[in-house]
């Protein structure tokens, strides 16, 4: 059993080229299936299905799109009807996004594409293949988050450590004077 990386695997996975060409298949049978909403719109309404009502950070979040994208997003699903943006009562900022019934009918038809598309991709796999590799990329998310948080608190440790600095310096420069 060859145990190698493939370096063109990896790199079509970095630069997203997997992700680019599963998402262009789902939008070639959406449209085919003339469903009437984007590999976007879908991924949104995919989104929002899993928590029934959300915020527009958490779907920028979950979904990895700009907030720029995610409000462009929302804005075409709202005048098609197939969402509804409620103000926040508790923060006028937020909104809170949930499917209407007919993005409900779309997100049906939708996931049954979606899951052909997917099912097309994965062929020639075993199940195990594919629970091998979901597993295999969850913990790269893993690592890739924990990487962030770890990168971040020495960020905030180090800024902190500067400040404690600058404070020392400041109250050095004060006493001299006096």
């Amino acid at each position: 059993m060859d145990t190698s990386i493939d370096f063109r695997l990896i790199l079509a996975l970095m630069n997203g080229r997997i992700s680019t060409m599963l998402r262009n298949k789902i939008s070639e049978d959406l449209a085919s299936a003339r469903i009437g909403i984007t590999s976007e719109q879908w991924d949104v309404l995919h989104a929002i299905s899993l928590t029934d009502i959300c915020t527009q950070q958490q779907l920028s979040e979950a979904t990895s799109y700009s907030k720029s994208k995610m409000t462009r997003l929302l804005n075409d699903m709202a005048d098609a009807g197939i969402i509804i943006r409620d103000k926040s009562r508790v923060d006028w900022r937020s909104n809170y996004i949930r499917i209407t019934r007919k993005g409900l009918d779309i997100y049906d038809k939708a996931k049954v594409v979606a899951l052909r598309s997917l099912q097309d991709s994965l062929q020639g796999l075993t199940h195990m293949e594919i629970f091998t590799a979901q597993k295999s990329l969850n913990q790269v998310l893993v690592n890739l988050r924990q990487i962030n948080i770890t990168k971040k608190k020495e960020e905030a440790e180090a800024e902190e450590a500067l400040r404690k600095r600058r404070e020392k310096l400041i109250r050095k420069l004060i006493l001299h004077k006096h």
